[in-house]
């Protein structure tokens, strides 16, 4: 379990700072994960003080005490209307305890017009996150993407912070 209830928030421009530190905390393999190629700790820093906040969406899970940011989930547009491309780092020591799944949920929850969610590079925990929230998961094109598509019905069990509840699976 996670050593204190994570808050789940928006992440904004003031956060910038606690972003690039949860990024240079990624492994190498990690870093590749993320961003399809593995960024020098500049590169990254670069990168994070370019970023084009009123474009695309940001949340972050914060633990309390000096944990800080651990987990981050960014959608960036996509040229398709209702489509926004996905990326999801976790802190390492943290993977596996629900944390990536929570932020996924509780982002979705607060995305009204999200459609389709794609992922040009990732790891495997994704299509689980996807799958446990009842979402469709499709590998589709050359190289493979991830299409990801949150399918709501009138469920039992709401999401944080939202009426949208997710599909049942059969």
């Amino acid at each position: 379990m996670w050593p204190s209830t994570p808050e789940i928030s928006p992440l904004l421009p003031v956060h910038r700072g606690a972003l690039g530190l949860h990024l240079l905390t990624l492994s190498r393999d990690d870093r590749h994960a993320r961003f399809g190629t593995t960024l020098s700790d500049e590169a990254l820093l670069r990168w994070v003080a370019r970023i084009a906040w009123p474009r695309q969406r940001w949340w972050g899970a914060w633990l309390q005490g000096d944990l800080g940011l651990q987990a981050v989930l960014q959608l960036s547009p996509t040229r398709r209307a209702g489509a926004w491309e996905l990326t999801l780092t976790v802190n390492e020591s943290l993977r596996g305890q629900g944390l990536g799944t929570s932020l996924l949920a509780a982002a979705m929850g607060q995305m009204p017009d999200v459609e389709r969610l794609l992922c040009q590079h990732g790891h495997a925990a994704i299509p689980a996150m996807a799958r446990r929230l009842g979402y469709g998961v499709q590998l589709r094109g050359l190289p493979p993407r991830l299409e990801i598509t949150p399918a709501f019905s009138a469920g039992p069990a709401a999401w944080p912070g939202s009426s949208r509840r997710p599909a049942t699976q059969a």
